[in-house]
């Protein structure tokens, strides 16, 4: 990859990517996690490859992140022989997916569990369960945009199994200095793909990417970075 500066193309490394990529949206993971990165690397570096990407904070980032990733490993995966480019996900269509997916089982688990956190005054986003009489209206609150229904720990399993997808989390809590695993509870799958979020302040969610000397990366198949699986002791 190069960028260009005042007419001259530069090549882009692991020293310069994050300046050069900071035109995308690609900024440095924040600095908590480079020092805790650091230390299970395998070998020393003036500056971390890992570097986060906000997708928007419109209520649907955890559905972006999820769409950004998938897009990225469609492209890369694209033969260059075809002149179409591969069909675009958004949003939207992970919400339909997740929206179809749900069964009667799921969906009385489900508003149950958000009942609960209701009663506990424990529940953040704009819709009321109580409203909510059916699979059929669970399943169009899901559908909606934005501040409606976010994606939460108790969809993240049903996200999972739909797309085959580890999804792993990382808190970053400046006011709370948590730079912690999120515990999802749910086993890693060898057989599925990977992808890495970081959790900002308990409501905002971000992508994880990681510039392996060549491009930016945030789907991985087989080529999870050696740092990552050693946090999760995968390695």
């Amino acid at each position: 990859m190069y960028h260009t500066i005042k007419s001259k193309e530069k090549q882009i490394t692991s020293t310069n990517w994050h300046t050069a990529l900071s035109e995308y949206g690609w900024s440095k993971i924040p600095l908590p996690w480079i020092k805790r990165l650091n230390v299970l690397s395998l070998t020393k570096t003036k500056n971390s490859c890992f570097g986060i990407l906000d997708c928007e904070s419109d209520g649907n980032c955890f559905f972006h992140c999820i769409s950004n990733a998938i897009n990225e490993n469609n492209i890369l995966n694209n033969d260059s022989e075809q002149p179409e480019q591969p069909e675009q996900t958004d949003y939207n269509d992970i919400r339909n997916q997740l929206a179809e997916s749900i069964s009667e089982e799921s969906y009385k688990t489900m508003i149950n569990y958000y009942r609960i956190m209701k009663d506990a005054d424990d529940f953040d986003e704009e819709w009321d369960p109580y409203d909510i009489q059916c699979l059929e209206d669970f399943k169009n609150q899901l559908r909606k945009s934005g501040h409606n229904y976010w994606g939460d720990y108790i969809l993240l399993n049903n996200v999972i199994q739909i797309l085959n997808l580890n999804i792993f989390i990382l808190n970053y809590n400046e006011t709370e200095k948590d730079y912690t695993i999120y515990n999802t509870l749910i086993d890693f799958n060898s057989d599925y793909d990977s992808i890495f979020l970081l959790y900002e302040e308990e409501c905002h969610f971000k992508l994880i990417g990681y510039f392996n000397g060549d491009r930016i990366i945030s789907y991985f198949t087989d080529n999870i970075p050696i740092e990552l699986l050693r946090l999760y002791k995968l390695r």
